[in-house]
């Protein structure tokens, strides 16, 4: 208990510094000339080339400041349920919540924040429930293969977390409290500060519940009442963000993100209560520096993890888990022409696992990769890239994992735009340590898992300017090949991984996003759909599984409809989802019922002040009151709302 004060000791005395240089950047007087001198800077030394330029041909979900600030008390897991159609398994309120993205498993994503994969190495995925919404400023998300440009995992698609900050914004701050149902008691808090050369970011957040919500349980009598009992949770949050310009073309970043979570874990419907909990901690520490000038762009960064998992329950005792992850990156990008950039760069990864479930002996282990990336524009409409990457494990040899894609706007108007685009993708995961070195089970001699996948689509984009009107529609298919599919499967005594399988996921994403702005009234509508079929093909000897059968757990169907309206200072978002059924067995007999689940938030902003602003919000969740599980015999609570007070400053 004594590794949590140490580090918000640390945590407190760089944010206390780090506000000390922005009072004091502040306070100092600039004259006008100086001023407008730093204005004038050459645009070089703003920014260089983000990561996503190299992604062609890719489909990309964003989700702006709008659609992420009803959720600010909120997770990823809340966002992406409500507001699109990858599914996320959702083992009940403040529980384990993992993502699906086109048919594959929350293995095959990788979560990158500022740059680095933070999915935890013994369990190779992230639990969405613990990664507040507080914690980036801007959340995109490209789906399918791409390990050439964001590394290991990225079989499925890829989260990208990242703390963008305006430069010149002066101070802001936001304070939000949230009381709602199920004991539900949550805050916010969120500070800022940037002139032209230091730009910080401070964003604390604390959540509990007792979760005791009531749910339905089919019974031999019928449908029996229940009031679910051990879910409590309590869960706090704390970012900080630095960003300082050195001289001209130089600067350096500094994160910290601490999250810790104290979660009762839900028990099944029909199952007895073992008074499980399990605490689960992060503490995640970057830095950074680049210089760029007119040609070149020269980066480092470094970042050091910690994950540590206590669980514990009446049946199996306690079980502790703790995983030091060290990454280095460097990288340089050559702008060869105008239209023409060159990255390379080489990344390193360094694990120590002391995880009861390893044995005694702690585990480490060491990977490195190497990349390339290319974007070359030959015509003003057209634009390619190529990027390449070899990883290095021990004891395997993953595959040289290239990338190519293509966009070209065959046809442009003042009000019309339509776009072909298209991509081709090698893609690896290496084996997880749990994966590995388990005791019993642990298969040392797990192959790295291979994919091939390919996509393309059409994006047309309708601008009229006179009714300040844009409507931009997306249709994607997609094809992908997995193998060595690692399974779990069970033996004499034990369970234990084996690459059992292939896999082949496809289908078709559609989206549509409208806006428009007539006067003081503001709407954005977003509607997408996905139709995702994932199925074993092929199978060894030792997997006894059919084939030709849609994979546990991944709906067929998925869509969502959102929209969200301002007008003098009201607001109203709405979120309406449908969930299609999932199988719940790899013979797909079994199977748990389709859903539509309502959301509605409404509130109102009033100026208190020239620079202040009070916003009152009410949220409604589940307004139709269904009766729904997300995942097999883990209840989800009816309806219920949260009532928020939000103060903001700028």
């Amino acid at each position: 208990m004594t590794a949590p004060v140490r580090a918000g000791s640390s945590l407190a005395l760089l944010v206390a510094a780090s506000w000390l240089m922005a009072g004091t950047a502040a306070a100092q007087s600039t004259p006008a000339s100086s001023l407008d001198s730093v204005q004038a800077l050459p645009s070089v030394r703003v920014a260089g080339l983000r990561l996503d330029r190299f992604a062609v041909g890719s489909r990309r979900l964003v989700f702006d400041s709008l659609a992420l600030n009803t959720y600010r008390t909120g997770t990823l897991a809340d966002v992406l349920s409500a507001r699109s159609t990858l599914y996320i398994k959702n083992y009940g309120p403040g529980q384990l919540a993992s993502i699906s993205v086109r048919g594959t498993t929350a293995r095959h994503t990788a979560v990158l924040w500022n740059g680095f994969n933070i999915n935890l190495p013994s369990l190779g995925e992230a639990d969405f429930a613990l990664l507040p919404v507080s914690g980036a400023t801007e959340v995109s998300i490209q789906p399918g293969p791409a390990s050439a440009t964001y590394g290991n995992g990225a079989v499925g698609g890829t989260v990208l977390l990242l703390a963008a900050e305006r430069w010149g914004a002066g101070w802001r701050g936001s304070a939000q409290a949230d009381y709602g149902s199920f004991g539900l008691r949550a805050g916010n808090l969120e500070a800022s500060y940037s002139n032209q050369k230091l730009a910080l970011r401070t964003s604390l957040l604390y959540r509990q519940a007792d979760n005791n919500f009531t749910y339905y349980e089919r019974a031999a009598a019928g449908r029996v009442r229940r009031e679910q009992e051990n879910a409590a949770l309590r869960q706090a949050s704390i970012t900080q963000d630095l960003m300082l310009r050195l001289g001209q073309r130089s600067e350096l970043t500094a994160a910290i993100w601490l999250t810790d979570a104290d979660r009762q874990i839900q028990p099944g419907i029909g199952t007895n209560n073992t008074n499980a909990r399990e605490r689960d901690q992060s503490r995640r520490l970057t830095a950074g520096y680049r210089y760029v000038s007119a040609r070149h762009e020269w980066a480092a960064r470094a970042a050091w993890f910690e994950d540590v998992i206590n669980y514990r329950d009446d049946v199996s005792g306690l079980s502790e888990s703790t995983v030091h992850t060290t990454q280095a990156q460097a990288e340089h990008t050559w702008r060869l022409a105008p239209n023409a950039s060159l990255r390379t760069g080489l990344e390193a990864q360094h694990f120590a696992a002391q995880v009861d479930g390893y044995g005694t002996r702690p585990r480490t282990e060491n990977r490195f990769s190497g990349f390339a990336l290319l974007r070359y524009d030959p015509r003003p409409r057209l634009r390619l890239s190529l990027n390449v990457r070899q990883a290095v494990l021990p004891g395997q040899q993953p595959p040289l994992t290239p990338t190519i894609g293509a966009e070209w706007v065959g046809w442009q108007t003042t009000t019309h735009a339509l776009s072909l685009k298209a991509s081709a993708s090698r893609s690896y995961r290496a084996p997880t340590l749990n994966e590995r070195y388990w005791r019993p089970g642990g298969n040392p001699d797990l192959l790295p898992e291979e994919s091939v996948g390919y996509e393309g689509g059409l994006v047309h984009e309708l601008t009229l300017a006179p009714a300040r009107l844009r409507l931009r529609t997306e249709l994607t298919a997609y094809r992908q090949l997995v193998e060595n599919w690692v399974q779990w499967t069970p033996g004499a005594s034990y369970w234990s991984p084996r690459n059992l399988r292939q896999v082949r996921a496809q289908g078709l994403e559609a989206s549509t996003q409208l806006g428009w702005e007539p006067g003081a009234y503001h709407l954005t509508a977003r509607a997408s759909y996905a139709l995702t079929q994932s199925e074993k093909t092929r199978g060894t000897a030792a997997d006894t599984d059919p084939t030709g059968r849609q994979l546990p757990f991944v709906p067929l169907h998925a869509a969502a409809f959102s929209t969200d309206h301002l007008w003098r200072g009201w607001q109203l978002n709405t979120t309406l989802t449908f969930t299609s059924y999932r199988y719940t067995d790899a013979s797909a007999t079994q199977f748990l019922p389709s859903y539509l689940l309502l959301n509605a938030a409404v509130g109102r902003t009033v100026a208190v002040g020239p620079t202040w602003k009070v916003l009152v919000l009410a949220q409604g969740y589940n307004l139709t009151n269904r009766s729904y599980q997300s995942y097999q015999n883990s209840a989800m609570p009816l309806r219920n709302g949260t009532l928020s007070l939000r103060l903001l400053w700028h």
